[in-house]
């Protein structure tokens, strides 16, 4: 339909214009003296037409060949960035598969094509650094193509990475640092913090990040009390001839976190070292009254509180409930002994000893025979511990 009303269009125009070249009688003249040109009207019509028609095709032609190079030089830069594209995707696909040479190998070449971006930089300081070859890391993420705002996350977070992988923990706190200060702090980040705050040993910043890292489900309730405990025990041990921080940090902890043995244990001990018997005696009670623990009960007779009957009252007092614990009853043949109720001190270790043939119970018994004269005794226990412990260290080492 459109094409006979197209075709009936034109044919109409075409009779119009033939009556009109037919009825016209005008002319035109151009005059230049000594010259004298004289058209007829329909005459000078068609060669303007021609004329306006030849113009604009020139002026097209003209066109077309000055965008000729830029046009060509397009084509070529779309080349170069599909050539770099498909060399960065092979590079991180190798990345994934753990074939770093190889993704660095496709990197370089990436990086060789004009115009590829910083993208194939990062890929290959990402592969570089899982060989901790350092130094063309650091190259590729000196780039200035890599400097760029949109890629400063991942580059701050390579670099970060890379200094911990070459023990620059303090590097890689400020490398940090100055994540957060431009886009925060997101839970890739986060873990990182984790790894670099342990390996700089400042453990005391650990649990606010380990509670944030709950919260966005990294880790459960479970895992997050069992790092937070770990963080606050190597805090309280790291402040063992800290007597002032030591207090002040143990008494800002919260109820949950000093319910948890393992922080229990380094703050006893870390008192022990400083002479607080007492204080060690009443975090271990706490913490073994809510939850048991035999490595505490161990502390708790190294103790000396000055009330030696008050505390083997105590200790005894848990064997109702732990009748079975080797630990606990070297513990109390341990307490017995220091009062010098010998024979009690004998029965204890003795039935430790039937529990659990242990290096440390050997040496006890030993010495406990030694006091009481019984050289032979004394002799044979302590030959045993010495067999023991030695075994106990090649298991280790294995």
């Amino acid at each position: 339909m459109r094409l006979l009303f197209a075709f009936l269009l034109v044919a109409t125009l075409a009779v119009l214009a033939a009556l009109l070249l037919k009825l016209n009688a005008g002319y035109v003249l151009f005059v230049a003296p000594p010259y004298r040109v004289e058209f007829s009207l329909n005459a000078f019509v068609v060669l303007s037409i021609l004329a306006f028609i030849a113009l604009y095709l020139l002026l097209r032609v003209a066109s077309r060949i000055m965008r000729l190079s830029s046009e060509v030089r397009a084509s070529r830069e779309r080349r170069n960035v599909a050539r770099a594209r498909n060399r960065h995707d092979a590079a991180v696909v190798a990345l994934l598969e753990g074939r770093y040479g190889k993704a660095r190998q496709y990197a370089e070449e990436a990086l060789a094509i004009p115009h590829s971006g910083g993208l194939p930089a990062l890929v290959g300081a990402r592969a570089a650094i899982d060989m901790h070859d350092f130094g063309p890391a650091e190259t590729l993420l000196g780039r200035a193509d890599v400097a760029v705002p949109s890629l400063a996350v991942p580059r701050l977070m390579l670099a970060a990475d890379m200094a911990l992988a070459q023990d620059q923990p303090g590097v890689a706190l400020e490398k940090l640092a100055q994540l957060k200060r431009e886009a925060g702090l997101h839970t890739a980040a986060l873990r990182l913090e984790v790894r670099a705050l342990t390996a700089a040993r400042r453990f005391s910043e650990i649990p606010p990040l380990v509670d944030q890292l709950v919260r966005r489900k990294v880790y459960d309730a479970e895992q997050g009390r069992l790092i937070r405990a770990s963080a606050h025990a190597e805090a309280l041990a790291g402040l063992r001839l800290d007597g002032a921080g030591l207090r002040a940090y143990w008494n800002k902890l919260s109820d949950a976190d000093r319910a948890s043995a393992k922080a229990a244990r380094a703050a006893a001990s870390a008192f022990l070292a400083l002479g607080g018997d007492r204080e060690a005696a009443e975090i271990i009670v706490r913490s073994l009254d809510r939850d048991w623990d035999p490595e505490l009960a161990v502390l708790y007779a190294r103790c000396r509180t000055g009330e030696p009957t008050r505390q083997l009252e105590v200790a005894e007092r848990w064997l109702q409930a732990h009748d079975q614990d080797a630990t606990l009853l070297y513990a109390l043949g341990c307490l017995c002994e220091r009062e010098s109720l010998w024979g009690k001190a004998q029965t204890y270790l003795e039935a430790s000893l039937a529990l659990d043939d242990h290096w440390r119970t050997r040496v006890a018994l030993g010495e406990l025979h030694a006091r009481l004269g019984h050289r032979d005794l004394a002799n044979a226990h302590l030959a045993a511990a010495l067999e023991r412990s030695l075994a106990a260290l090649e298991r280790a080492r294995a």
